[in-house]
């Protein structure tokens, strides 16, 4: 057998951890790594051009990762496309309604 009754279905330590265990991870960092001594070694590391990753992700544990913001701006007034119909004379016409002319 290929084990298929064993597929999916809940597994013990999958899936996300729990608040109370990022916030124990959180905590445990704190007692061993000193704010003020981080933000030292950051500026250090900054201006020596040393590693930056553990820094980083001391920050991104701590404070998480900045939010992104995504702008977009849509003009309703303008087509997201145009048709072009060409009849048989070879006569092209732009349709702008999204519909066929009625002659």
């Amino acid at each position: 057998m290929d084990g298929r009754q064993n597929n999916g279905g809940k597994r013990i330590g999958q899936g996300r951890p729990s608040k109370s265990e990022e916030q124990d991870l959180i905590e445990n960092i704190h007692r061993f790594i000193d704010r003020d001594e981080a933000l030292l070694l950051l500026k250090n590391m900054m201006f020596d051009d040393k590693n930056f990753k553990a820094v980083q992700l001391y920050f991104r544990y701590v404070y998480g990762l900045p939010v992104k913001r995504i702008e977009t701006n849509i003009v309703a007034e303008q087509p997201l496309f145009q048709i072009e119909m060409i009849d048989r004379d070879g006569d092209s016409q732009i349709l702008t309604e999204g519909r066929l002319p009625i002659n």
